[in-house]
């Protein structure tokens, strides 16, 4: 019998590639859809990459208790990976928690009830290295914790990440189920588009390679490999190694004007397009004024973050992918796409 996973947020750019990997190694993929209209366009892009017969949808919405044991039943292993990104930031700090926490838990205690083996939890770095009065450069690993209080650092989604990864381990411990959960916490994510739904730092690149841009601002950023980020997924699978464990995927931490010169390198028709420069810190916060989300770099600014991932590539198995390759891919897709 074919081992049944229910992914959350299917329609989503991670999601898409972690749906691919579990269809190309045979696994049976029931997807949560928001809403009917995204499964055509969702089905097309995965049939591009993987098999598709093996491939359900429903639709459930985070915020309903509706259908969610039903959705779980005969699961094996869940991997709760919907999760809000906007682009804009909020003037409310708590905008989205109702999807980001009681959603999780909606999730979660459905695969509770249904008596799945595993659940893996998409989660973040910002729920891991935001914190007042930080030294530089800044190192941070899987026992940090962002500071939820510090409302002039923390964002409607750095607090919503933070609050659901803290949610959902808090009802792990209670259960005495704490081995059962894995959170996966990547940082920037770039590499292939797959399509024009890419996420959020589709955007960004997209922004870069057009011109947007006279200068990039002084962040520094770890760099998640998309496809590495699905592979670590499914690399928990019966992995009793990583049950408990907060994994940090990714393998370099860079500079936004390095990443710029990467896909310059990459693609040098665009070189004159991309940011050679970096913007001086008292810009960006001008810009902030009109630009939302320029204001979720300002606490980040000339602050160089430090991490060593290289106990999840041991727990899982596998090398990350380079910046470099990365970043190379990420700019061909956009091209590739259109989007430029």
């Amino acid at each position: 019998m074919t081992d049944k996973v229910l992914l959350t947020g299917i329609s989503g750019w991670i999601a898409k590639h972690t749906a691919i990997e579990l269809l190309n190694k045979g696994y049976e993929v029931l997807g949560t859809v928001r809403n009917n209209n995204l499964i055509d366009q969702t089905k097309q892009t995965i049939g591009k990459y993987a098999p598709i017969e093996k491939l359900y949808f429903v639709e459930l919405d985070l915020l309903k208790d509706e259908g969610w044991n039903e959705a779980a039943k005969g699961c094996k292993y869940i991997f709760h990976i919907a999760s809000p990104f906007p682009i804009k930031v909020s003037r409310n700090r708590e905008v989205l928690l109702p999807v980001a926490v009681d959603g999780t838990l909606r999730v979660l205690n459905a695969g509770l009830n249904a008596g799945v083996e595993q659940i893996i939890k998409t989660s973040s770095i910002v729920a891991m290295f935001r914190k007042p009065n930080r030294t530089n450069p800044y190192t941070f690993g899987e026992h940090d914790w962002t500071d939820e209080n510090w409302t002039e650092g923390v964002n409607d989604y750095f607090l919503s990440k933070t609050k659901a990864e803290k949610a959902a381990w808090d009802l792990m411990k209670r259960k005495g189920l704490k081995n059962k959960l894995t959170t996966i916490c990547p940082g920037g994510v770039f590499g292939d588009a797959l399509d024009k739904k890419g996420g959020t730092s589709i955007e960004y690149v997209r922004q870069f390679m057009a011109g947007k841009f006279p200068g990039a601002p002084k962040f520094a950023v770890l760099i998640s490999d998309v496809r590495d980020i699905a592979k670590a997924h499914v690399a928990c699978i019966g992995n009793t190694k990583v049950g408990g464990r907060r994994l940090i995927v990714g393998k370099e931490v860079k500079k936004l004007v390095e990443l710029s010169q990467l896909m310059a390198d990459a693609m040098p028709e665009y070189a004159k397009k991309l940011p050679r420069k970096e913007l001086p810190n008292f810009m960006v916060k001008l810009i902030s004024y009109i630009d939302s989300s320029a204001k979720t770099m300002i606490p980040d600014l000339g602050i160089m973050m430090q991490t060593d991932p290289t106990y999840a590539e041991k727990l899982l198995g596998f090398e990350f992918k380079p910046a470099k390759d990365c970043m190379a891919e990420n700019a061909k897709s956009v091209v590739r796409l259109g989007l430029v």
